[in-house]
């Protein structure tokens, strides 16, 4: 479950703060360039509704407290030699008008676009940093957060701020509205504005309130459970063999249906919450030009003339969506926060794996001196103790041993996804924790026992996107693997796609292309954790073979499925509860009696037939 803003740091900030933090202040002079257009174009607009007046008054030969404007405008036209005849006036200041109202949608057309392009530029640059730290992030604390969960903490945050940017822009456009136009309503009546703002500032204040703090609760509560559809969609896709077998889509179909049921009641308050003030500001505005109007006519004496009236109403107008527009943003940004809080929360709490250290030393030796590491979500049970072990280049080295004995744990040190809890792993005289990451990985060749393919084709599957490596080189490491013979009867060869997660393919098929990868840039040290059990014994023979030839240049660890295809390692390994508790060859372990015996003697009578050495013998 993810944290709550109260229980993290930095979580109590004001509202006003976390948007300053993560979306004006980082783009503060493309901000001030949009705030400069939203003023003008409010200026803009105000002016174009406030020549309404002097050309009503001047239509309906009333005059009034503007007919200076009239003046003035005949004055500019006699001085270009225009005659300043009434309908001439008149037709200018209509110009002028359409003119001003141009500028400002011009004015708009720029503040918009400007905002879509900060909004997209922050959207993807969250959801590359964000897909970045998760790729980046230690092991265990990325693993631990689930497929599904990830997935929704990449996409939604990253979609939170693109419609974050836009809520913002909005909120701040109806503000300077709202601003500018009060105050032409004031200077065309003062005490009908009073009125207004009374109804509006101590009518709103408190939905306001209920509303900002009911959004914000209802965000949270969607977001938990858009989370948790998330996960059941990807757990039934990657699981989807399981679901099949099982007969139990309707149940799963039925899952999902729940969430999305449960999702109807924050989904329709929240919409409820956009919407509600909309409805009241139009009452108001309703009810506000029935009074002007009664005034008008009835009291004359109070100045409201019919020229003043019509300006005065269309500013309402204008006025009533400003300031509904305001109401519905600050449901959406209350609404978003969590997002937002998210982000700086897998920022604070999913730190980036340390890729600074030292230059990786010639691999020539590796020693494990009393590693003991233990699984969080286990407490105190230690997955591996005490573990003393030398990996040497131009050795094999195998480790066996019941599921759970720590196998695949070791390996995963070796590969630094995890990190000793106490010990040192020395690569030469050097901590690995000390050297360079990046550089360390690429040191290591790797086949898990969970083959992953990627959807793409055989070739960039061998290659991971190189578009220079030579076909020579991806052809011969298919070849040591035992898989170029099938790659080539394929139709398209090695430009085949091999389908999600690789199931085009047969789990042999997959097996064999994971292991050509692996060795494909000859690397340093090459781990394979129960790579062929999905191999049948010819192809996994061969695949031994190939291992048996990579030992002369690197250091290769084996954990073996098979007990069989072992026996010319140079030193085995066996594991229980943790700890080594036989090392040897695999005369010496049989000579022994001792656990590997038992296991080979077992693996040898479940086999069904004498198992055979590297060389054809019976043991």
């Amino acid at each position: 479950m993810t944290s709550t803003p109260t229980d993290r740091g930095g979580a109590s900030r004001s509202f006003s703060a976390l948007y300053w933090e993560m979306i004006v202040r980082p783009n503060l002079r493309t901000v001030c360039l949009i705030l400069a257009l939203m003023i003008t174009t409010s200026v803009l607009e105000m002016a174009s509704i406030g020549l309404s007046v002097p050309l009503f008054e001047d239509l309906t030969n009333r005059g009034g407290p503007d007919g200076r404007f009239v003046a003035l405008m005949a004055r500019v036209l006699g001085s270009i030699g225009i005659a300043d005849t009434g309908a001439i006036v008149q037709l200018a200041l209509l110009a002028t008008a359409v003119g001003l109202f141009m500028t400002a949608a011009v004015s708009q057309f720029i503040h918009q676009y400007l905002t879509a392009r900060i909004g997209y530029r922050l959207r993807l640059e969250t959801r590359n940093e964000l897909f970045e730290r998760f790729l980046h992030a230690r092991y265990e604390d990325a693993t631990r957060r689930g497929r599904g969960r990830i997935f929704h903490e990449v996409d939604v945050p990253a979609r939170a701020v693109f419609a974050t940017i836009r809520q913002l822009s909005l909120l701040l456009t109806g503000v300077f509205n709202s601003l500018l136009l009060l105050a032409l309503m004031f200077y065309l009546s003062w005490w009908a504005t009073i009125l207004i703002a009374l109804v509006v500032v101590f009518g709103l204040r408190g939905l306001r309130r209920l509303l900002d703090r009911r959004a914000e609760a209802h965000g949270r509560r969607l977001d938990q459970l858009q989370g948790e559809q998330k996960r059941v969609e990807i757990d039934a896709i990657d699981g989807l063999r399981v679901v099949k077998a099982e007969g139990v889509e309707d149940k799963v179909v039925g899952r999902q249906r729940d969430l999305l049921e449960t999702e109807m009641h924050p989904l329709m308050r929240l919409t409820l919450f956009r919407q509600a003030p909309l409805f009241l500001n139009e009452a108001v505005a309703a009810a506000v030009v029935l009074v002007l109007a009664a005034f008008t006519f009835l009291y004359p004496a109070l100045g409201m003339t019919f020229p003043f009236l019509v300006a005065f109403l269309i500013s309402i107008r204008k006025v009533a969506p400003a300031v509904a527009s305001i109401n519905s943003t600050l449901v959406d940004l209350h609404t978003a926060r969590r997002n937002l809080e998210l982000i700086e929360e897998i920022r604070e709490r999913l730190p980036m794996e340390d890729d600074t250290g030292r230059p990786v030393p010639p691999v020539d030796l590796i020693r494990f001196e009393r590693v003991t590491f233990a699984y969080k979500s286990r407490g105190a049970e230690k997955a591996l103790r005490n573990i003393d072990l030398t990996l040497a280049k131009g050795k094999l080295t195998v480790l066996v041993g019941e599921t759970g004995s720590g196998k695949s744990t070791l390996a995963d040190l070796l590969l630094r996804l995890h990190r000793p809890e106490s010990g040192k792993i020395l690569v030469g005289d050097i901590d690995l924790s000390e050297v360079r990451l990046a550089d360390w990985r690429r040191r290591v060749g790797y086949v898990g026992q969970d083959v992953f393919l990627f959807n793409c084709s055989i070739r960039e599957n061998l290659s991971l996107w190189d578009s220079k490596m030579p076909m020579s080189k991806i052809e011969e490491a298919a070849r040591l693997a035992g898989a170029h013979g099938f790659i080539s009867e394929l139709p398209e060869g090695y430009d085949t796609f091999v389908g999600d997660r690789g199931l085009e393919l047969s789990g042999g098929q997959r097996q064999r292309i994971a292991i050509a990868r692996a060795i494909l840039e000859k690397p340093d040290i090459v781990i394979f954790d129960e790579a062929t059990s999905a191999l049948d014994n010819e192809t996994e023979r061969a695949v031994y073979e190939a291992i048996y030839s990579l030992r002369t240049g690197a250091i290769v660890l084996v954990i073996a499925h098979r007990l069989s295809t072992i026996r010319e390692a140079d030193q085995i390994l066996v594991l229980e509860g943790g700890c080594i508790v036989e090392r040897g060859t695999h005369d010496l372990l049989i000579d022994a009696g001792g656990i590997y015996s038992r296991l080979y003697q077992l693996h040898a009578a479940g086999a069904g037939s004498p198992v055979l050495t590297a060389e054809g013998d019976a043991p």
